[in-house]
């Protein structure tokens, strides 16, 4: 894989508790932080995951961090690195934990069917409508032993390998693949990274909704990494997941 223009880590600010690690970065970005900046913190009180959904975590026990990217790029064409983080997050998870690790589309890593990790893509644009930045939350159950009841779907790499995992292991090992995939994306775009996110999808072969609310048959994702579902009618439908707003 190609390496990335500029290492990711290079810097990384080690916090305890946070409103979230999406803001702390998103402050340092505004101010002219470069690519590769890294938040880390050991609890959020507004951790957000996609769609606005709260992230729960519990104190000290996940890898809550942001990454800071500046890529080149229109900001229908960063929407792409919900995929290439997924696979590059899916990767670390199962290189570090020995579990195989899948993909629910676009970027939730699951271990045992089950979430393990996820992943908020939010990016700052231009006036031009070129990406200014992009903030890559992203957080990983590392050793939580349970979970609340309303996240009853959710499992840790402690419990899927059966013991205790080192959070600074699973950030080393993240960086080290996310910047092989960013890498490589701003090398050669997105289907080189589908070649390696479609055998780890779990999301194929399922029922999954439409951007209007239909559920259809998941077939396969487009080389600009839409979903594409199959509707009742027999329609092909593509889902695109936009990149939020920083």
């Amino acid at each position: 894989m190609s390496r990335p223009t500029h290492p990711l880590g290079h810097t990384v600010h080690a916090l305890g508790e946070v409103d979230s690690t999406q803001a702390a970065l998103g402050r340092l970005a505004a101010a002219g932080a470069p690519e590769g900046v890294v938040v880390t913190a050991t609890h959020q009180t507004g951790g957000r995951g996609r769609r606005g959904r709260p992230w729960w975590d519990e104190p000290g026990q996940s890898l809550l961090c942001s990454v800071l990217l500046r890529p080149t790029a229109s900001m229908a064409r960063v929407a792409q690195l919900s995929l290439v983080a997924g696979l590059a997050v899916a990767e670390a998870v199962e290189a570090v934990g020995q579990v195989p690790a899948g993909i629910k589309w676009p970027n939730d890593v699951l271990v045992q069917d089950r979430k393990v990790a996820g992943i908020l893509l939010e990016a700052a644009a231009s006036p031009g409508g070129q990406a200014r930045h992009v903030v890559l939350g992203i957080g990983v159950n590392v050793n939580q032993a349970a979970f609340p009841e309303a996240l009853a779907g959710a499992t840790s790499l402690r419990l899927a390998a059966g013991r205790p995992l080192d959070p600074a292991t699973v950030l080393a090992r993240l960086l080290e693949q996310l910047g092989a995939r960013y890498g490589q994306w701003r090398a050669a775009g997105l289907p080189p990274i589908l070649a390696a996110w479609r055998p780890r999808a779990v999301t194929l072969g399922r029922i999954a909704l439409a951007g209007d609310g239909q559920a259809g048959l998941a077939e396969d994702v487009a080389e600009d990494g839409a979903l594409l579902v199959r509707l009742p009618d027999g329609t092909l439908e593509r889902v695109l997941t936009p990149a939020g707003e920083a």
